[in-house]
């Protein structure tokens, strides 16, 4: 037999931190589940959710400062422009491809993934890795924002805790978006808008805001965190001028600036798309470290023309004739005015839009939301310094901010968010007119472009399609463990080491149009599509089926309502999910698209036999009779009677006959048939319940004795 490995070597080390890690799950198991019906106590949790990502964007900030003091010189020599983000993408290329592929892109994407199609389950060393992935992605220079990876670090706190207090999928999903609105609070010191973006973006609008006041207080809570933590100083981009609306004329400029956001939008969706695409077919052949090195490298060498693309836009190293902190400095209008800053300002526009869809499509852990702002105060900046000279504007300040929320509102899709962010940076309520014109004006261009928002559009190139669906009363009323397909049942899983050449054999035989693999301990280890058997032989062939599978795919719980897996399938345009079950990790069977239809049909009965009963409780309220639905036993002498026919127990109402998903209201020539179900009203339910069980025929004549 092999020997076992030697503790100090690697591969013991990793024993022994699997072991540890087995033996702290079991015992959690053992901790007496939270009741989660309590509202009260999903208050309590929200609190715990908004206090540790309020720390959690600290811990990055502080990080951002860290790297950034360590990675640069002060004054920043030109060699360390380039160097710097290119070792910097190795780095974070590094992180990413072995702790956190979650961070890639920001975070934004993968956090509406989870909601979507994973219950709302992100895993817990996401927060951990993800800090320093960022951190290191943001100090070293790469062209981005904390705001996106801090709403995927909230999502997964959230969703830790829901996990902890073994919360159902609604509830996780209310604490994910509390982790959500939490992590904007604390990152912009903006409960308000935090908020508002977990709801547009997250929860798909207030009507579906169910969980309005876990949102409310988790992004109260980190919002105070990390205002003690950080200090008062934390609003990233507060002017220190005042805007004002000096004149109704301004607003046809406002107007303008509007549909001008427009325009940067277009340049976000487009250039994060093809660079996805470019950066894609690098990843391919280079791997993710060297790709994300490479994206750095590209941003470096934009620095060396611009230096204000490093980072986010807020204290930026010391590069020499480049502003610190650039965002602060185009609110303030110290890029001058005129023609001469009008351009200034769009080289900014342009060079940090191409920097910031760089570093993204690379897959570095940076996010949009920053950029968008950035390149939005650089477009109502270039706008203002112009209207100054031509319209005697006081000042540009109030273009440059509503320049920010413009954009943001076309580039994300969430106007309200847009409005109330702005207002909660500066204080300053007296631009609510303009505000509300551009945004309203770039969300209706936007709305008429058909757009929408940028992170769905991230969905989509991973082959997510949002779908809300809005009647799904009869999906409801199934769970998936009734109609899912056993894992016992021929031709449904398949072991995770079968050969692919017979997995192959499978296919093309018909047999198969995909797999779900399972481990020898049962649990599950992948699936796999036909798509991916067309992968393998397009490059080099493996050996068993789960080295081509997708490692962790959607699942269902068989507990969850029907609905919730159909709505998951959609997403993802798949035929089949995995169902596992919660306590042992076991694949206990597969969801189908045939599951459907049976899930339709239990549904309807279910539908049809409720209202029957409505409406036999009405009568009886009226009536003082009882309720019964009973089946006709096949053989008895009720079925293949008419209704007329049949000698129905004194003080019995017949009331409605449900058969299949057919509801009949009885008339005397109505048939009965075996398998019917009879709702009625009657005073002697035992009568009328054996009256539909006793075989045709004459009655048996009762004993002389009477026993």
């Amino acid at each position: 037999m092999p020997s076992s490995p030697a503790p100090s070597s690697p591969v013991g080390r990793r024993a022994t931190a699997r072991a540890v890690l087995v033996r702290l799950e079991r015992l959690l198991d053992r901790v007496p589940p939270l009741d989660p019906t309590r509202d009260g106590l999903q208050l309590v949790l929200a609190g715990f959710v908004g206090l540790l990502t309020g720390v959690v964007a600290w811990a990055l900030i502080t990080g951002v400062h860290l790297v950034t003091d360590l990675a640069f010189s002060d004054p920043v020599p030109r060699w360390q422009l380039v160097v710097v983000p290119t070792v910097g993408g190795l780095l974070v290329g590094l992180l990413v491809a072995r702790l956190v592929p979650e961070v890639a892109g920001g975070g934004v994407v993968t956090t509406m993934e989870a909601m979507a199609i994973h219950r709302g389950r992100i895993r817990r060393r996401v927060p951990t890795f993800g800090v320093l992935a960022t951190s290191i992605a943001l100090g070293t220079g790469a062209s981005g924002g904390r705001e996106g990876p801090i709403v995927l670090f909230g999502g997964a706190v959230g969703s830790g805790i829901a996990a902890l207090g073994r919360m159902d999928e609604d509830r996780t999903r209310a604490l994910v978006a509390a982790g959500v609105a939490a992590g904007i609070a604390a990152s912009f010191n903006a409960p308000i808008g935090g908020m508002l973006f977990a709801i547009e973006l997250l929860l798909g609008g207030i009507r579906r805001s169910g969980a309005l006041q876990t949102i409310v207080v988790a992004a109260v809570v980190s919002s105070v965190t990390a205002r003690q933590l950080v200090g008062p100083g934390l609003p990233l981009f507060a002017p220190a001028t005042a805007a004002r609306l000096a004149s109704p004329t301004e607003l046809v400029v406002y107007a303008v600036l509007g549909l001008l956001a427009l325009l940067v939008a277009a340049g976000f969706r487009h250039g994060e798309d093809l660079a996805g695409r470019l950066f894609g077919d690098v990843r391919r052949r280079v791997g993710v470290p060297l790709t994300v090195a490479l994206g750095g490298f590209v941003v470096g060498l934009t620095a060396l023309a611009v230096p204000e693309v490093l980072g986010e836009g807020a204290d930026l190293p010391a590069v020499a004739g480049a502003s610190r902190e650039p965002i602060r400095a185009m609110l303030d209008g110290l890029l001058g005015t005129g023609w001469p800053a009008a351009l200034t300002l769009l080289i900014l526009l342009v060079a940090k839009l191409f920097a910031s869809v760089v570093a993204i499509g690379s897959g570095s852990a940076v996010g949009t939301l920053a950029p968008s702002l950035f390149t939005g105060a650089a477009l109502g900046g270039a706008l203002g310094a112009v209207a100054v000279e031509v319209l005697d504007v006081p000042n540009a300040t109030g273009f440059a901010l509503v320049g920010m929320a413009a954009v943001f509102a076309a580039v994300v899709r969430a106007p309200l968010t847009a409005i109330i962010l702005v207002f909660e940076l500066t204080g300053d309520y007296d631009l609510v007119l303009p505000l509300m014109l551009a945004v309203g004006i770039a969300s209706f261009g936007a709305d008429r472009l058909r757009w929408r928002s940028i992170y769905v559009e991230g969905l989509r190139r991973r082959g997510v399609t949002l779908d809300r669906p809005e009647d799904v009363d009869v999906l409801q009323r199934v769970t998936v463990g009734e109609v899912m397909t056993r894992a016992d049942a021929p031709d449904v899983t398949l072991p995770a080491d079968v050969p692919v050449d017979v997995l192959r054999a499978r296919f093309l035989q018909g047999s198969l149009h995909g797999a779900v693999l399972v481990s020898a301990d049962g649990t599950l280890a992948g699936v796999v599509a036909r798509s991916d058997l067309d992968r393998d032989a397009a490059s080099r062939p493996a050996a068993t089926a789960q080295d081509i599978a997708t490692r962790r795919p959607a699942t269902a719980v068989p507990d969850e309502p029907v609905f919730r897996a159909v709505q998951r399938m959609a997403n993802l345009d798949v035929g089949r999910l995995p169902v596992v079950d919660t306590a042992t990790g076991r694949v206990v069977g597969v969801f189908r698209r045939a599951d459907v239809v049976r899930a339709y049909d239990r549904g309807i009965e279910r539908t049809v036999a409720d209202r029957l009963s409505g409406e036999a409780g009405r009568l009886r309220d009226v009536t003082g009779l009882e309720a019964v639905r009973l089946v006709v036993a096949a053989g008895s002498q009720v079925a293949d009677a008419r209704v007329r026919e049949v000698a129905w127990p004194e003080r019995t109402i017949l009331t409605g006959v449900q058969r299949g998903s057919e509801a009949i209201v009885p008339a005397g020539d109505t048939r009965l048939a075996a398998d019917d179900v009879v709702v009625a009203l009657t005073g002697d339910p035992d009568a009328l319940r054996g009256l539909l069980r006793r075989p045709a025929g004459p009655p048996a004549a009762a004993p002389e004795d009477g026993t």
